[in-house]
């Protein structure tokens, strides 16, 4: 089920589909990465996604690989923005079949 869960995350992210994305967080829902470090809440989160989508004309979220373990989710990723290229990881924790957190651990270019 997570996993299956997890791939509807991806599908709204990759559609740049906010409304989707926030069908899956819980309310206090936590956002860890490298750039903005660490945002709690939903709508401060969803805030910072919009950023994300706003910030480029094409984005493309694919995944490499997904696992599961308990109540874990982790997805090894590449995410286009633009003509940036990322590789990286998104651990999911999940409660309730919503995702109560996502740490990203990302290749950032540097230059």
């Amino acid at each position: 089920m997570l996993k299956e869960l997890t791939k509807k995350y991806i599908e709204a992210f990759d559609s740049k589909d906010l409304d989707k994305c926030a069908e899956l967080f819980i309310d206090d829902f936590a956002l860890e990465d490298p750039v903005v470090k660490r945002i709690e809440g939903k709508e401060e989160v969803l805030h910072a996604i919009k950023g994300i989508f706003d910030s480029c004309t094409t984005l493309d979220f694919s995944a490499k690989n997904i696992y599961q373990d308990n109540q874990t989710t982790i997805i090894e990723f590449v995410l286009k923005l633009d003509d940036t290229i990322l590789t990286g990881t998104d651990i999911i924790e999940w409660e309730d079949n919503k995702m109560k957190e996502l740490r990203a651990y990302l290749d950032i270019p540097k230059g």
